[in-house]
């Protein structure tokens, strides 16, 4: 299975389904980097593996963190989608946060998808509030003109 042929090839639910399959079959490395490597050229084709995949939470932390920083405002929601179930909802927010100090923008773009991503579980309903409260009390004027990368622009 070449990852450039499927990254660089029209999207088709018969070869996802093709592809999932044989990554089901694969060790964990192999699986992970095969994942990687579509990424790295189609992340839209890569997300859906990534969620259907059955890759360790720590492949999913690594691919989470990247999500974070080069997702764009409006496909974060995709990245961070795609990693929950398998890394845990509360795993999620502990990595977004730790963003706050270093990358805000990361977290700043997290913070308007994570009611909806976690809409069915009220458990995190007031640890979200938290991270936005604690957000706007170091970033009361956050702005960024941009929608990738980790620190606001002036």
């Amino acid at each position: 299975m070449n990852p450039n042929d499927f990254a660089n090839s029209k999207r088709d639910s018969k070869t996802e389904r093709d592809v999932l399959k044989w990554l089901r079959a694969q060790e964990d490395v192999p699986k992970f980097e095969f994942i990687w490597r579509v990424m790295n050229i189609n992340a839209g084709k890569a997300l859906p593996l990534v969620k259907k995949g059955q890759l360790k939470p720590i492949f999913l932390d690594v691919i989470l963190r990247r999500g974070l920083v080069y997702g764009d405002a409006s496909s974060v929601e995709w990245w961070i989608e795609s990693v929950i179930e398998g890394l845990g909802y509360g795993k999620v927010l502990k990595i977004i946060k730790e963003h706050m100090d270093n990358a805000p923008l990361c977290v700043e773009k997290s913070l308007y998808f994570l009611p909806w991503l976690y809409e069915n579980h009220p458990e995190y309903h007031e640890e979200i509030n938290s991270l936005k409260s604690e957000f706007n009390g170091k970033y009361p004027n956050f702005t960024s003109k941009r929608s990738v990368g980790t620190h606001p622009t002036e």
